[in-house]
């Protein structure tokens, strides 16, 4: 079972007072940019106020900030990715995708080794140890939080049905874990405008029951994206629903997750440890001499993330959770 959190210093709402006060601006919100779906609303003037911002995350479930990370990082993350897929097949020489798709979802990818390569691209790697992103997370979360060193690459073609990639599918990253109150950032790593794709958060939807996997429909209203450039972050909660929009482009999409939890709260080993049994830490061997290498707290406790993700989530530190989620289930299949 999970332990009870002892709370690390940071943001705690209580519910009450998430649902009801108004202390934290709200920022106008833009036009209309899809049919149905709403500009993301830019957190960006809160980075300086820790309140505000997990007022805004408690009421919304995500916070959004417009070139939060240096463009040369993100970029240079890009180059990295882009040279293990194009010796693999996935891109021709100009960055165009192949015409026979390598692989439709993340798990599919992971039996490719030039996909492998990109994972393990040094580059990559080091986009949550950026102390902007650290620091937003930890100033949200808490002063110890910690990413898992498992880091997630999505590299999307166009679609082409009948083949719809998982993360079209509407979901909720509490699955991935088990672990309330887990962020989750993903960040492109190129320009993608709506066209190519990219992530549509429902604001509001972790204040809801667990929703079904369901593909995102055209024109569903009560979703947010945007045109994202490469520096852009979004934040959002392990009940926030989410899904990717259509890749209608003729490019490739590319973007990362990286998530993050507290290390007084039982962690997914699989998002940990080396695969194959391991007990050393992910990349730690590879990546451990580097100065921007943190390890994760040495005093964490691991479980398998099937077990953990099993039990309905425990009550969250920014709002108060619906009770349908005392009814939840783990989705079968595998995880997005």
């Amino acid at each position: 079972m999970l332990r009870t959190p002892n709370h690390s210093p940071g943001c705690t709402i209580s519910s009450r007072w998430a649902r009801t006060s108004s202390s934290a601006p709200a920022l106008p919100r833009a036009a209309t940019i899809v049919v149905g779906v709403d500009e993301l609303a830019d957190s960006s003037a809160l980075q300086g106020d820790p309140d505000a911002l997990c007022l805004r995350l408690a009421q919304d479930g995500y916070l959004f900030f417009r070139g939060l990370l240096p463009t040369a990082l993100v970029r240079a993350a890009a180059d990295g990715v882009l040279a293990k897929l194009r010796r693999g097949g996935w891109v021709d020489s100009r960055g165009n995708p192949s015409p026979d798709r390598r692989a439709l979802n993340v798990m599919d990818a992971l039996g490719d080794p030039a996909f492998r390569a990109a994972i393990a691209s040094p580059a990559f790697n080091r986009l949550p140890y950026v102390v902007q992103l650290r620091r937003l997370v930890r100033m949200v979360l808490g002063p110890t939080a910690f990413s898992y060193p498992v880091k997630i690459l999505r590299a999307v073609y166009p679609e082409h049905p009948p083949g719809v990639a998982r993360g079209r599918y509407v979901h909720q990253d509490y699955a991935v874990s088990g672990v309330q109150d887990m962020l989750t950032t993903w960040v492109p790593l190129m320009e993608i405008p709506v066209a190519l794709g990219g992530l549509a958060v429902q604001p509001g939807s972790h204040l809801g029951p667990p929703q079904r996997p369901r593909l995102l429909g055209e024109g569903e209203h009560g979703w947010a994206t945007t045109n994202y450039r490469a520096g852009d972050v979004l934040v959002f909660h392990c009940l926030t629903s989410h899904a990717a929009l259509p890749n209608h482009a003729t490019s490739l999409r590319l973007s990362g997750d990286f998530r993050w939890q507290l290390p007084d709260q039982i962690a997914p080993a699989q998002l940990v440890l080396a695969p194959a049994g391991g007990r050393r830490e992910l990349f730690s061997r590879v990546f451990g001499r580097e100065p921007w290498w943190e390890p994760v707290p040495g005093e964490i406790t691991l479980s398998p993330r099937e077990q953990l993700a099993a039990i309905p989530p425990g009550r969250s530190r920014y709002f108060a959770v619906h009770p349908g989620w005392q009814h939840w289930q783990l989705p079968g299949g595998a995880v997005h």
